[in-house]
């Protein structure tokens, strides 16, 4: 498992993440609109949302079922696999993270403040047409914090817990809060079993995110008591920790109030301002936070790779 995952990794870092039909989270996205189909139908949504939860887990458990019992043909000298890479590959999203990252900072950079809005709005949900350029710097380093964990922690931690199967099941619930663990009128109840079971599974490497960061940051004292004092404010019980850290590291205060659909969402600040004025102009605060970015990622993946090695894991699915 050890050297498939480096190889997944670098596959990540060399071509980021494909966009094809067949890309095995896009399958799970369409199979989860194919099922929501009928579960949202039933008359009590908390219910059907629980179903429609269970039904996808046991979809995708059965489909990874079939890849562990034909990876163990495939494998090559030395334990290299190639469906074990290529599926561990699908998982990371580091390089397109810190692709979109840079190209709002260069939007910045030529003065193009409705081009940085519209780039900063694929990367994030709230309304970006009213931003103004610390409003676009804030929302591009939110977004870089909060992805550390969906885009790289979680699934490296599941794949060194479990594997393939348990990794896709972390991503299936992570794409099942994606696409319907919103708190409005139509999906508050269908997709609270969804947000809960994501709000779980991200507990564990979201706290254990937070030692790495402080690892990666040289050991700042700021990171951690940003996460100490602001971490748990936050809406969610999980990404309050990386965009402190990343506040904490950067000394640039996230969160705050946001537009989503046109309504005024009043979001507490995570972290306090400790630059001038002109510096939280500064487009670099983006190359700032995406160097940190880099920096945890690394220090993460020589942890995990320590652990896959010295612990002998997966615990299961081997």
């Amino acid at each position: 498992m050890l050297i498939n995952i480096t190889a997944a990794f670098v596959l990540d870092l060399i071509l980021g993440d494909p966009v094809f039909r067949y890309h095995p989270v896009r399958l799970i996205g369409s199979m989860l609109l194919f099922y929501k189909k009928f579960f949202y139908r039933l008359r009590y949504k908390l219910l059907g949302g629980t179903f429609f939860v269970i039904s996808a887990l046991l979809s995708v458990f059965i489909s990874t079922q079939i890849l562990e019992y034909a990876k163990r043909f495939l494998y090559l000298p030395s334990s290299i696999n190639l469906l074990v890479i290529g599926m561990a590959f699908f998982l990371f999203c580091n390089r397109d993270m810190a692709k979109e990252a840079r190209s709002i900072y260069r939007c910045l950079e030529e003065q193009d403040l409705e081009k940085a809005r519209a780039r900063v709005g694929r990367i994030v949900g709230r309304d970006t047409k009213q931003l103004d350029e610390k409003g676009v710097i804030r929302a591009a380093v939110e977004s870089v914090a909060e992805n550390i964990v969906d885009g790289f922690t979680g699934p490296l931690f599941y794949l060194a817990l479990g594997g393939i199967p348990l990794a896709y099941i972390y991503k299936t619930v992570n794409t099942i809060d994606s696409l319907f663990g919103y708190r409005n009128e139509k999906y508050e109840k269908f997709g609270k079993a969804g947000a809960r079971l994501d709000d779980f599974l991200n507990y564990v490497p979201a706290r254990l995110n937070v030692l790495i960061l402080f690892c990666a940051s040289g050991f700042k004292k700021n990171v951690l008591s940003t996460i100490r004092v602001y971490g748990g404010k936050h809406s969610s019980p999980n990404a309050g920790m990386s965009e402190a850290g990343f506040s904490g590291y950067l000394g640039l205060a996230l969160g705050g109030p946001s537009l989503y659909g046109g309504d005024l969402k009043t979001k507490q600040w995570i972290g306090e301002n400790r630059l001038g004025e002109k510096e939280l102009e500064d487009p670099s605060l983006i190359l700032k936070a995406v160097s940190f970015y880099w920096k945890t990622v690394a220090v993460e993946l020589i942890i995990f790779l320590a652990a896959l090695y010295f612990l002998k894991l997966p615990l299961v699915f081997s």
